[in-house]
């Protein structure tokens, strides 16, 4: 009897334990909301439901392959006719898109179906968004990576502009590193600028066994726009209104506000001066505060 109580003890000691480890590991740093163990798509719908995204928005992107390499976008449950890369599309943001790749160099026959899931959008110049889009590029030693049974993330971001490096790279070169194993790559890339896109790259080809639409994602609407001119590249300045006028004083620019009657006024301070309750007396203390262990905005 005095043995069982013990074991009973210390399973209870041991679960305090635990309790209290997971507790301190929580409240040590954040939550990740967005990880790379999510299910292709889940990332882009939250981003939506956080209106992230206008309905409807094209998001403009770029598929970029080695010289020689074609790709194909998947419309309507087929992939579409090879074109040589790179290659400019519109896509939805919050879509899961799959692409197929061909002419693999040094790799005849070779076919790889990659897929990319746009989970927010750029803010170009207005009428310049095909010149800006979402570069995304795949190198040959990725594609090398894929076809011998690994698995390949690239997750695109923005880099915060507090924080970039002032660096001019060459044209059409996008900059990338490797995150260390058992790194989250979504994690790292949040932590460094705004994610945009991520490209998932491996050895899956479709089957007979697969649903229909499963492995094209359903075929979301996509626009194919070729492969249109890159931007100036001494890049491009974007007028921030109009200039000032000769001989004319920037006071007479500023649009003047109609005058207020006195009826308007008296209005006016009635309802700064009087309100039904003292705010300081009934609210000392801030209604929500961020928890600790989850992140306060994104």
């Amino acid at each position: 009897m005095k043995r069982t109580q013990l074991h009973k003890l210390l399973l209870v000691a041991t679960f305090v334990v635990l309790a209290a480890a997971n507790i301190a590991k929580a409240q040590s740093g954040l939550v990740p909301l967005y990880t790379e163990r999510l299910n292709p798509g889940t990332i882009g719908q939250f981003q939506n439901m956080k209106g992230r995204g206008i309905p409807g928005y094209t998001q403009p992107i770029q598929m970029v392959l080695p010289q020689g390499a074609q790709i194909a976008p998947a419309i309507g449950g087929a992939f579409a006719d090879d074109q040589p890369a790179p290659q400019t599309y519109g896509c939805l943001i919050g879509a899961v898109y799959r692409f197929r790749i061909t002419q693999i160099p040094f790799r005849p026959g070779a076919e790889l179906f990659p897929s990319v899931e746009v989970i927010d959008r750029t803010y170009p110049p207005a009428g310049m968004e095909l010149q800006f889009p979402i570069p995304i590029h795949i190198t040959q030693e990725e594609l090398q990576y894929a076809l011998d049974g690994k698995f390949v993330t690239r997750v695109i971001y923005l880099e915060n502009p507090r924080t970039a490096i002032p660096n001019a790279y060459e044209p059409g070169f996008q900059p990338w590193f490797e995150v260390e194993p058992g790194t989250d790559p979504v994690v790292t890339a949040d932590s460094l600028g705004r994610p945009v896109a991520i490209l998932r790259l491996g050895s899956r080809r479709p089957t007979l066994e697969d649903m229909p639409g499963e492995f094209t994602y359903q075929s979301p609407p996509i626009q194919l726009f070729g492969n249109p001119p890159p931007a100036p590249a001494g890049g491009v300045e974007v007028p921030m209104g109009p200039g000032p006028m000769t001989g004319v004083p920037m006071q007479a620019l500023a649009p003047k506000a109609p005058p207020r009657t006195a009826f308007q006024q008296r209005e006016e301070n009635v309802r700064r001066n009087t309100a039904p309750w003292s705010m300081q007396q009934h609210y000392t203390q801030p209604q929500y505060m961020a928890q600790p262990g989850y992140p306060s905005q994104r």
